[in-house]
């Protein structure tokens, strides 16, 4: 039995409240046992008394009367400074793994996973880990196969919030425009290679706003070699003038290499924003390239003024 002091009604001074942990086989109404006597106990300085009241919650889990709060109080105990309760903790986790956790345990799972006392703490925390985003991967991914576009949305929201690239890449052809635009700023927010031929799709998309996204994608990327065909391609081919923009400021991240001679050609685009766009890209390169010097100071006949202003500036 361990004596509890708590703070009384008044919340003016201690009063000692007795918790009896008796062995586990004769513990037969768990549930009289309220969540928050077992919770301070957990914080008791004595590991005996903590790994009794997991013990409590281990086996009331196991009847189907845990309370609410079980699976993040198992969570956090992984992190206990004692061997035995954490190993408890570890144990019941691995082998009830129905128990719900909410928010708070899975960053306990998190903390354990990534600096767990041991080695066995770790082994375990990753595996949860692992199978709740595979869970929750699979839910997200069931949210892509039908209803509203938001909730469809939403669901890449949470296959990129997951990690889940393949998942994610998967909608880059739903019927929804706004699910396509939330496909390619998922994709760059993952950063991950196998996502990056769904993005080469995307900067093939009918509709113009789509394309514009994946080549925004494509530039916080830094232009990678796989997409730079294509990003080349929407400056110098595509039919709507913003998106031969976009591609020209995307442009300026990629490799000057495969970057200048296209964006050269695009000083003489028949669009002004289109060339502004070009000059303003080119900028960086016009003290090391001469190329770009000449094509600049060649492009100050230009018919716009405000682009004649944007090469003196960068030519400045």
């Amino acid at each position: 039995m361990s004596i509890i002091n708590s703070t009384g009604p008044s919340g003016h001074g201690p009063r000692e409240r007795a918790v009896d942990f008796r062995p586990l086989d004769d513990l037969r109404h768990l549930d009289a046992l309220r969540f928050e006597d077992v919770e301070v106990c957990l914080r008791d300085p004595e590991p005996e008394v903590r790994d009794a009241a997991l013990g409590a919650l281990i086996e009331s889990a196991r009847a189907g009367r845990a309370p609410y709060g079980t699976g993040d109080a198992l969570a956090w105990a992984l992190a206990d400074e004692h061997e035995d309760v954490r190993r408890s903790a570890a144990g019941a986790l691995r082998d009830l793994p129905e128990i719900y956790l909410a928010g708070d345990g899975v960053k306990a799972l998190m903390l354990a996973a990534a600096r767990g006392r041991d080695p066995f703490v770790r082994e375990v925390a990753a595996e949860l880990l692992t199978g709740l985003t595979e869970a929750a991967a699979d839910l997200y991914a069931h949210g892509l196969d039908g209803g509203e576009a938001h909730v469809r949305v939403q669901a890449v929201s949470g296959l990129v919030a997951l990690h889940a690239v393949g998942r994610v890449a998967e909608a880059a052809d739903d019927p929804a425009r706004e699910v396509r635009v939330a496909v390619a700023e998922g994709l760059a927010r993952l950063a991950r290679p196998e996502g990056l031929p769904a993005l080469a799709y995307l900067l093939t998309d009918h509709d113009p706003v789509v394309r514009m996204a994946a080549l925004d994608a494509a530039a916080e990327l830094g232009v990678p070699e796989d997409l730079e065909l294509r990003v080349v391609a929407a400056l110098l081919d595509d039919t709507s003038r913003q998106v031969r923009r976009t591609a020209a400021v995307a442009l300026a991240q990629g490799d000057p290499d495969g970057a200048v001679p296209p964006l050269i050609r695009a000083l003489r685009d028949r669009t002004v924003d289109v060339r502004r766009a070009a000059v303003r890209s080119l900028e960086q390169w016009a003290a090391d390239r001469p190329e770009v010097l000449a094509a600049l100071t060649e492009a100050l006949a230009d018919p716009d003024p405000g682009v004649r202003t944007q090469i003196r500036w960068a030519l400045a």
